[in-house]
């Protein structure tokens, strides 16, 4: 079950935070750099998060397993802004489904997003979703991100779309 949430909600921020340190820890590790924001963010700066839209996916049980967190800008330009998958449920369409919903219920015309360079599962995830590479930025010595991007409609043809 994919839902909205509502991160001021303390419960709900509790479970997101402690997904988010388990998930930007794998990415740390894989990427071999520990200054990744999101890792150190505390639960009371995750509760005071402002634009930014976080959708979960839940089991049967309520279980959190994934999150996707992203800002829409520019008429219409989904930033991801987190996206983390509990480790149990790597590579079972989480992610994907997250994705899609986001597509689906949020009125979009392009997705960008950037991930540690090295962190091959993530750039296999946007590649396989038809979100492609565009670029590296190199943001110090130790951390390179890539950069993607998919353009789902022109700006002119979302304009017209939205008038």
């Amino acid at each position: 079950m994919i839902e909205v949430l509502e991160i001021t909600d303390e419960t709900t921020a509790i479970e997101v935070h402690k997904l988010q340190t388990m998930a930007y820890q794998i990415e740390a590790d894989l990427i071999k750099n520990d200054k990744i924001p999101y890792l150190t963010q505390g639960l009371s700066d995750l509760m005071r998060t402002e634009g930014e839209t976080f959708i979960g996916y839940k089991n049967d049980e309520g279980k959190l397993l994934g999150v996707f967190s992203f800002k829409i800008a520019n008429e219409g330009v989904l930033d991801v802004h987190r996206f983390m998958v509990h480790p149990s449920m790597f590579r079972q369409g989480v992610a994907s489904s997250l994705l899609t919903y986001a597509k689906e219920n949020f009125n979009i015309r392009k997705i960008i997003a950037q991930t540690g360079s090295a962190n091959t599962p993530a750039i296999e995830f946007y590649k396989n979703n038809g979100i492609d590479f565009v670029c590296n930025i190199q943001v110090d010595r130790s951390l390179e991100l890539a950069t993607f991007e998919k353009v789902i409609m022109t700006l002119d043809e979302y304009r017209e779309a939205n008038k």
